[in-house]
């Protein structure tokens, strides 16, 4: 079109030139007088000509830029509307030209616009409506630390009505939340603690969105199940201090009816009652250790110890046991294993326990304890050629009471509570506990403690 209207343009002035210059020059050519009159009106010719191919071109100029000037105000007036969201603006240009072509495609960008804006409208809704209906409270912060979306339910949880723009510190003063946030920002990576805020108990999951750089946290309310848990620690605890005592009265006078009694007969059954007697004691004192370990309150007495000393104490407990089953027993250490952060009482409680149930479990073979330093920590591995266990009894292994083979368990005395009480103690010390076994060829317990404990 615009090549079309300027060689239009070009023909008309050309057109026009050559009519001036035939009407103003035609008298010359018939004119022979002087030289000088001839030269001021061939002047005066052309200045005319140059005056009125110009007043032409102007004009020609005008009416082009007027042309072009219209439809382009139009695409750009509805350009501004589809800008400030108005997707009913559109252009419509008559003839077949590179204008209508443009108003087309105008259109039709209209038209794709409107689409994707409505699917994201509709997906925002949606999302919206999602995250409202969470139950747990949700935040998303940057990695500076600034709340970009929060739902309702955290409003609701911590009492607070706008949080967008603000620092998370302004909304929320736990200490332990910025530990995590801190944790997860460096290690780019998702972790989880308990906060305890306005006498409620929250499990905080912090997930790091690489693509974003932003995190997001969510706060589960486990305030119910964290008292039920306490109301079924108390009642443990307090059972197990009201069964001490009768359990004590009950041995004792057995063990008098023991030393009176002379019927055989009768020995039988006081050995049976004393028998079944000391199994409760032996379970009432592990539920009261296990109570007290699971308690919040619970403290280690740290000192420095030393792992090879408290090993070679606590073996000494079981030589007898070792020689009535004549089993082997390897001890390997590292040359060097540093002294470590640890509270040696309840250090011998685990490992009498995971002894104890290593040579219970042993009828013939041999028991192997190796003690090793790696980076910072040091690696128990106990390991022996028992019964093993069946791999599908592995992940509930140490809940309270589990027993792979209950017959046995009540046979050689077993309470159901000694690996929970280990596991306790080992995460007491921030350390790790894994078994591995082969059922009918022997387990393997390895346990980890960091040797500078805080």
């Amino acid at each position: 079109m615009f090549l079309k209207i300027f060689i239009i343009c070009l023909i008309i002035i050309f057109i026009f030139s050559c009519l001036v210059f035939v009407i103003f020059l035609n008298p010359i050519e018939n004119y022979y007088g002087d030289i000088n009159v001839l030269i001021n009106q061939l002047r005066t010719s052309i200045f005319i000509s140059v005056i009125i191919i110009t007043a032409i071109s102007l004009l020609i100029a005008v009416i082009f830029s007027r042309i072009l000037s219209k439809p382009i105000k139009e695409l750009n007036t509805a350009a501004r509307n589809l800008a400030s969201g108005n997707f009913k603006s559109k252009v419509f240009f008559k003839g077949r030209d590179e204008f209508k072509e443009l108003a087309d495609s105008f259109n039709y960008m209209n038209d794709q616009m409107k689409s994707s804006f409505d699917e994201l409208s509709g997906q925002k809704e949606e999302l919206s409506s999602i995250i409202s209906s969470i139950r747990e409270g949700l935040l998303v912060i940057d990695s500076k630390g600034k709340i970009l979306l929060s739902n309702e339910s955290f409003r609701k949880s911590f009492q607070i009505n706008s949080v967008y723009g603000k620092f998370y510190w302004e909304v929320l003063r736990v200490p332990y939340l910025g530990g995590l946030i801190e944790k997860v920002i460096d290690e780019k990576a998702s972790a989880s603690a308990e906060l305890v805020l306005h006498d409620k108990t929250f499990l905080c999951d912090a997930i790091f969105l690489n693509s974003r750089k932003e995190l997001v946290i969510t706060f589960h309310d486990i305030t119910e199940i964290r008292n039920l848990e306490k109301i079924k620690r108390d009642f443990v605890a307090n059972l197990s201090h009201e069964l001490r005592t009768p359990l004590t009265a009950i041995k004792g006078y057995v063990e008098t009816l023991e030393l009176e009694t002379k019927e055989d007969e009768n020995l039988h059954y006081i050995d049976v009652i004393k028998r079944n007697t000391e199994r409760l004691i032996n379970i009432v004192q592990d539920l009261l250790l296990l109570s007290e370990l699971e308690e919040k309150g619970s403290t280690l007495q740290l000192e420095e110890v030393n792992l090879k000393n408290v090993i070679k104490d606590v073996l000494r407990i079981f030589e007898q046991k070792l020689k009535n089953k004549k089993l082997d027993l390897k001890f390997n250490v590292d040359s060097e294993i540093p002294l470590i952060k640890a509270d040696v009482f309840k250090l011998e409680q685990m490992f009498i326990n995971v002894i104890d149930n290593a040579i219970k479990y042993t009828e013939k073979g041999w028991i192997s304890i190796s003690l090793k330093q790696k980076d910072d920590k040091v690696v128990i591995e106990i390991q022996d050629t028992g019964i093993g266990i069946p791999e599908s009894h592995l992940p509930r292994i140490f809940e309270r009471f589990y027993v792979v083979d209950k017959s046995r368990s009540k046979k050689l005395g077993g309470t159901g509570l000694g690996l929970s009480i280990v596991k306790h103690i080992v995460l007491l010390h921030n350390g790790e506990i894994n078994i591995e076994s082969t059922y009918g060829s022997g387990t393997k317990i390895t346990i980890i403690l960091p040797i500078n404990n805080s």
